[in-house]
């Protein structure tokens, strides 16, 4: 630390110039008395973009316990660094006006020896407050010059990036514990090391990844006794009294004020006879009940509090998913057709409220009544019984575990069903993730909000004659070749590489998260043969009820002939936040 002797006082006023070290600085406005004795300017660091803040005080203030902190933590990256720090003898501190008069954030109470009367005290701070809207005349101060100062030099967080102005927006639940849960592990560390904050100063606070404090003037050592009683809007009520050293559970109130704030919009009430109203959010109620409790042993310690937090935004932030289900299945109306060839399942497990896993699979037979029937249901038999993985796998694993579900419904067919085959199509969901396989011409839709896109492939002779341009999409429908499969489950006895097709074939990724409503249909080519996909779209936007829409569908097939056996499988995905 550098001394300044000089017998001439520095004179610190707005707009002049001064050097700290080797940092030259301009005084731009004088911020008040934040803090008890420390006067707070902001300044202008030359060949800096960035605002400063210098605070000056006397050697035994809060900036000595702040500089002897700073000390011991060395670099730390939720404290902005101390850019310069200097001893003045001589110093004379002139400020012409005030703009706006600052509320200190902490503001001492000098204690009698007697009962301390705290509704006087009370009384004396909310007047305080309300001088912020009087009018003052110029007028000289002059700070005493007999003292040694101190003068310590940071950087100043621009305003709209304090904690100060991000108080003043909306924020949802999971934001909000994000930044009490940093504060709180600040707080926690700074314990670990025998110290307390037990206030905080949002204007001298930026949001960030992480957060950061740009004083640390609240902050004591542990076991420290107050020479006078402190209050702030932020600070545990037994600091009024002078009665209980610094200890931990302080700190523990001044996260939940904080939170508090955050949640209600308003600042704790300053009177505390006022019962606390606290929302009735479940874990966070708990949380600033106990938190906020006037006993300081009742109070959560900094790392019980640390815990909770986190795990109640981990909670907030994992989505509930809940899954509406609506199906329906026609044999339909040719002569030639008495017999259902379609088959179809859904499974769902659920490990938890926020770990929801769905499996859904339709599969198409072919090859002749009982032949077709018998292959459509093996494949699903065999999808729906074979357990699902724990959920600790990757999207690839469980990418592999659909695509092995695949060939041993193939062995299956092969082995059981002499002259048939099956088309086998199969969602699979682990919360918002979408995963699918795929082989035939059954087809998975995706629809959201209105659009909807085709997620499978057609493994079919027409698919191949339209991709290359030799029949357009109208003549499907009528070509003589459309019921004729170029992949099928069965109809080989060993799968190739690739055969099974995955969702990077229409999509590019290998799973694709699903938002709140979206609609997955499953249907044979009894469904899309006679109805369109703008049809389905419509249908599914027009009906709020789900099983309506797959009804009305169904009925549309129906009414156009219904020349084969006719599926649909329908899924809505429910996504709810905390």
């Amino acid at each position: 630390m550098s001394e300044i002797t000089n017998q001439s006082p520095l004179i610190i006023q707005e707009n002049i110039c001064l050097q700290i070290q080797n940092l030259q600085i301009e005084i731009i406005s004088y911020l008040g008395k934040i803090t008890p004795d420390i006067d707070y300017f902001q300044v202008n660091i030359i060949n800096s973009e960035k605002p400063g803040l210098l605070r000056i005080g006397g050697t035994d203030s809060a900036l000595n316990r702040e500089l002897e902190l700073r000390n011991q933590l060395g670099d730390y990256k939720l404290i902005s660094p101390l850019l310069a720090q200097t001893r003045e003898d001589n110093i004379n501190i002139q400020v012409s006006h005030i703009n706006h008069l600052q509320i200190s954030a902490n503001t001492e109470i000098d204690t009698p020896s007697e009962t301390l009367e705290l509704e006087t005290l009370e009384d004396e701070y909310l007047e305080d407050k309300y001088l912020e809207d009087e009018y003052y005349p110029e007028a000289e101060i002059i700070s005493n010059t007999s003292n040694q100062k101190l003068l310590l030099l940071t950087y100043l967080p621009h305003e709209n990036q304090t904690l100060e102005t991000w108080l003043q927006t909306e924020h949802t639940l999971e934001e909000s514990l994000l930044i009490t849960s940093q504060i709180c592990q600040l707080f926690r560390y700074l314990h670990q090391r025998q110290w307390c904050i037990i206030n905080i100063m949002p204007q001298f606070m930026q949001i960030g990844t992480p957060i950061e404090f740009f004083d640390l003037t609240s902050a004591y050592p542990v076991g420290e006794n107050l020479n006078s009683g402190l209050m702030g809007n932020y600070c545990a009520p037994e600091l009024a009294y002078c009665k209980y050293p610094i200890q931990e559970t302080m700190s523990s109130y001044t996260v939940a004020a904080l939170l508090y704030h955050i949640i209600h919009h308003q600042n704790l009430p300053n009177d505390p006879t006022i019962e606390i109203q606290i929302n009735p959010i479940p874990h966070l109620y708990q949380i600033l009940k106990i938190c906020l409790s006037p006993i300081p042993e009742e109070r959560f310690t900094l790392e019980q509090l640390l815990k909770i937090l986190v795990s109640t935004r981990q909670e907030i932030s994992t989505p509930d998913i809940n899954w509406e289900i609506a199906s329906l299945s026609t044999v339909g109306l040719s002569i030639n057709r008495l017999k259902n060839e379609d088959n179809y399942g859904i499974k769902q497990q659920k490990n938890s409220n926020q770990e929801t896993m769905i499996l859904g699979a339709i599969a198409d037979g072919m090859g002749g009544m009982s032949q077709g029937e018998l292959a459509s249901k093996l494949a699903i038999k065999t999808i729906l019984e074979t357990p699902i993985p724990p959920t600790n796998q990757t999207k690839e694993q469980y990418q592999e575990w659909l695509t092995s579900l695949f060939i041993q419904a193939n062995e299956t067919v092969s082995n059981q069903v002499k002259e048939g085959g099956t088309t086998l199509s199969v969602i699979f969901a682990i919360s918002q993730q979408l995963i699918i396989s795929h082989v035939g011409d059954s087809r998975i839709y995706l629809l959201r909000q209105g659009e909807i896109k085709q997620l499978s492939q057609d493994h079919s002779l027409v698919a191949i004659l339209l991709a290359s341009g030799q029949i357009t999409a109208d003549e499907i429908s009528t070509h003589p070749d459309r019921n004729v499969l170029t992949k099928s489950i069965g109809g080989k006895r060993r799968l190739s590489d690739d055969y099974v097709q995955d969702l990077r074939q229409t999509t590019s990724e290998l799973t694709m998260k699903l938002i709140n409503q979206d609609i997955i249909l499953l249907c044979s080519d009894g469904v899309w043969d006679l109805v369109s996909q703008t049809e389905l779209a419509e249908n599914f936007t027009n009906q709020s009820n789900l099983q309506t829409a797959v009804n009305v569908t169904i009925n549309q097939v129906l009414e156009r002939g219904a020349f084969d056996n006719a599926t649909l499988l329908a899924l809505r995905c429910l996504v709810s936040y905390f």
